[in-house]
């Protein structure tokens, strides 16, 4: 059931290509090339920044839901995580737009979880069905200054974690979630000095199915997910000549990713747990032949300590 919400929402919800802000940088005069790269990067950035405020799993280490204390009180975690998106996009500094340029999005983010209900008992084995937390947080994204980026990007968001059943002896625990996301503006490159030049200000919606199981004092989780990425975007080129074609659109992306986990308990309350992913790559481009493929993926990696009262 989990991974059908999954699926269904990512064969429903498909990703719009930069071609449309390209040809808006064309027709007030940008070179084709340098607008495509552009409109290319803006996406590539919309994507790893987006993926770098929510990274994998939505509460680390375990696919159950808290639950609430004794008593009926929600049941509370708080959570420090730090993370990473190996990224790429399109070389700002190159004038002929083609060329790849590497970098590294880091993360810092900070969150609280509330368990607001244990969920309904199936059978005697079995429960934890439609138990939910709810959950918030805010995250800074750092950007490396020598891939063109100007400052860095700061996020908050919420969401919905529903459980379909909870950790037992004899089944796994299984989860789904639901988050908004938003960032502040992205400014990548110089405009007037760059050979290209843009701004993009994320907001993403996720979806994520998980499931996990205890295995030796060990907490093992795996998923997959879904998100859209949206943002208004400004794009400006030069052409070379002292004059400069520009854009302004929205941008927007969507794919599927892929992660797993292992957790520890200690001392009861406090969770180490060491996250690896893998997300999809964006639609090819048509037309595009640069050096850097948006249809790549994209690997990230975080480790968080969670503490649950």
């Amino acid at each position: 059931m989990a991974v059908a919400v999954v699926a269904m929402a990512a064969s429903s919800l498909g990703a719009q290509t930069p071609s449309a802000l390209a040809s808006e940088c064309v027709r007030t005069g940008g070179p084709a090339t340098l607008c495509l790269g552009g409109a290319v990067s803006t996406q590539a950035v919309l994507g790893h920044v987006g993926l770098a405020t929510g990274l994998g799993s939505e509460v680390t280490g375990t696919a159950s839901n808290l639950g609430t204390r004794v008593g009926g009180g929600p049941r509370i975690a708080f959570t420090l995580r730090a993370g990473i998106v190996d990224a790429g996009m399109i070389d700002l500094a190159d004038v002929a737009g083609t060329a790849e340029k590497g970098f590294r999005a880091s993360a810092l983010h900070a969150g609280v979880t509330l368990g607001l209900f244990d969920g309904f008992r199936l059978m005697p084995t079995v429960g934890g069905f439609l138990a939910t937390d709810v959950f918030g947080g805010g995250s800074i994204v750092l950007l490396p200054s020598e891939a063109g980026f100007v400052g860095n990007a700061k996020s908050y968001g919420v969401g919905v974690r529903v459980g379909i059943f909870r950790e037992g002896f004899s089944i796994p625990g299984l989860s789904v979630s639901w988050a908004r996301r938003f960032s502040g503006a992205i400014e990548v490159g110089e405009p007037g000095v760059s050979p290209s030049a843009f701004e993009v200000e994320p907001s993403i919606t996720s979806i994520r199915a998980t499931i996990g199981k205890d295995i030796h004092a060990v907490e093992l989780l795996a998923g997959m997910g879904w998100e859209e990425y949206i943002g208004t975007s400004i794009l400006e080129v030069n052409d070379g000549f002292g004059g400069r074609g520009s854009a302004l659109g929205d941008m927007s992306g969507s794919r599927r990713l892929y992660f797993g986990s292992a957790a520890m308990t200690f001392s009861i309350l406090l969770m180490l747990s060491l996250e690896g992913g893998w997300a999809e790559g964006f639609e090819a481009i048509p037309g595009y032949s640069g050096e850097y493929d948006p249809a790549g993926g994209a690997a990230f990696g975080s480790a968080s300590i969670r503490l649950t009262l």
